[in-house]
């Protein structure tokens, strides 16, 4: 399936409304660049705190220019294979390391009135992101960006997912 989209930043879209174009500025204001993971979170309808991949996590998020993206996060202390062999891995820790990982590639696009931002999956580890649209709404926060998700079921139960990043230097 050949899509083609495209793509303006908001940050481009900020610099020409505001004729900043080319002059740096102190706090993020767009996405394009990378983000390196600060916090990974569920929030259930009571306003409940999760840890999907436990508090201690791992991850970076790449936006370019061009509007390709992709991201990985990972569980912190995921164990190692026994055989050190990446084909050779006991049901167990294939398991472990496939539940301890998230990650997947494609385009983007963004929507600044709603303030969301649409991933377009090419290729991702869990196969049903494939081909379809992963939407977050986003927000820039003291020099963070703050990606959260509509409800996604989560062990059963509708969740928001909201992450954390900080741009990479």
């Amino acid at each position: 399936m050949n899509k083609s989209y495209t793509c303006v930043t908001f940050g481009a879209f900020l610099a020409v409304m505001s004729g900043l174009a080319g002059v740096a500025q102190s706090q993020p204001s767009t996405l394009v660049g990378a983000w390196r993971l600060i916090s990974y979170e569920t929030r259930d309808a009571t306003g409940r705190i999760g840890y999907p991949l436990g508090e201690h996590v791992t991850g970076q998020l790449v936006y370019d220019a061009r509007s390709h993206m992709s991201v990985q996060i990972m569980r912190d202390g995921r164990p190692a294979f026994v055989s050190n062999d990446f084909a050779r891995g006991t049901d167990i820790e294939t398991r472990a390391a496939l539940e301890g990982y998230v990650a997947y590639f494609g385009t983007y696009t963004i929507d600044s009135a709603k303030h969301t931002v649409a991933h377009h999956v090419h290729g991702a580890l869990f196969p049903n992101f494939v081909g379809g649209d992963q939407i977050r709404n986003y927000e820039f926060e003291n020099g963070r960006l703050v990606l959260s998700t509509p409800p996604i079921l989560w062990l059963g139960e509708p969740q928001e997912f909201v992450l954390v990043w900080e741009p990479l230097p």
